[in-house]
């Protein structure tokens, strides 16, 4: 299958998959805790490094509390723990879309219920993946966050650590993500145990990488599209609400709020899309390395 048809093919499920759209709706209510628990740490980090500068953005002082060094210890290992167990849900969610997007692909329709009915066999994988390469991930991820709270009594390391860090970390975050995506795709359409799926992977990889590759440039591009749009409804909106202000007139914050709510649904609907079309894809194209493999390991 050329890259067009995989790409029309995918178009062709998610507009046509009722299961994948509910799917997604599901996977958006499992990541709201790991949302609110990274967004507290993140608002804490960012607390930090605005007294470490002298508070430019005039924002009220929020004393933060203070904690040992143990103290610090249970409460990373707890949010850690936390983490984890959500990011195990998401990906059971994202399994059973992959499941569901294979048996669309083969011209089957499963129920939600269907879907998410994964045996224990592919849950025990995810669990294994969950509390390994998953954990890693979510301490990589919260770590400039958690070093600036931690070096908040020196304010400028506290300042400096958070974007150092991240920065540093970043493309082992990238490398270790699309590993544990590819990983629990493995586990999702073969059932295959984690260190059966590292190797099964390295195997889809060699055979199929240019596929991949165009699958993510074109998962980015969708996403860089959406969230320019976003971007400038916001600005849009944000503009009319200084407007306002300003003149004062509620002309142009009765405005704002108009387009809020029209747009709001259409930017839900352009984001579930993505979500549902990536997933299609990914799905199309691991198949269709796995055929590359298969076809190579013959010949």
């Amino acid at each position: 299958m050329t890259p067009f048809r995989i790409i029309r093919e995918s178009v062709r499920i998610t507009f046509r998959s009722r299961s994948l759209w509910m799917l997604a709706l599901l996977l958006y209510l499992v990541m709201i805790p790991a949302l609110i628990l990274t967004g507290g740490l993140g608002a804490a980090a960012s607390t930090v490094m605005l007294h470490a500068r002298q508070n430019p953005l005039g924002a009220a002082a929020v004393p933060l509390p203070a904690f040992s060094a143990v103290e610090g210890i249970l409460l990373l290992l707890a949010l850690l723990f936390l983490l984890t167990v959500t990011s195990l849900l998401s990906w059971a969610v994202q399994a059973a879309m992959v499941r569901a997007a294979d048996a669309a692909a083969n011209g089957e329709t499963v129920s939600v219920c269907e879907a998410l009915n994964l045996g224990r066999e592919r849950w025990v994988g995810l669990l294994k993946l969950a509390f390994t390469l998953g954990f890693l991930i979510q301490a990589l991820g919260i770590l400039p966050a958690l070093f600036a709270v931690l070096l908040r009594d020196n304010t400028a390391w506290g300042s400096a650590a958070a974007p150092l860090i991240q920065t540093f970390l970043s493309p082992f975050n990238v490398v270790l993500g699309v590993a544990v995506f590819l990983l629990m795709m493995s586990i999702a359409l073969e059932g295959a145990r984690p260190r059966t799926a590292l190797g099964r992977i390295g195997q889809l990889v060699r055979a199929g990488w240019r596929g991949f590759l165009l699958a993510y440039l074109v998962q980015g591009a969708l996403a860089l599209t959406v969230a320019f749009v976003f971007a400038f409804v916001l600005a849009l909106v944000l503009i009319l609400i200084a407007a306002a202000w300003l003149s004062g007139s509620t002309a142009g914050t009765a405005i704002a709020v108009v387009i809020c709510l029209l747009t709001a649904p259409v930017g839900a609907a352009l984001m579930t899309f993505v979500l549902v079309f990536s997933t299609v894809y990914f799905t199309l194209t691991y198949r269709e390395a796995a055929a590359a493999a298969a076809y190579k390991k013959t010949a």
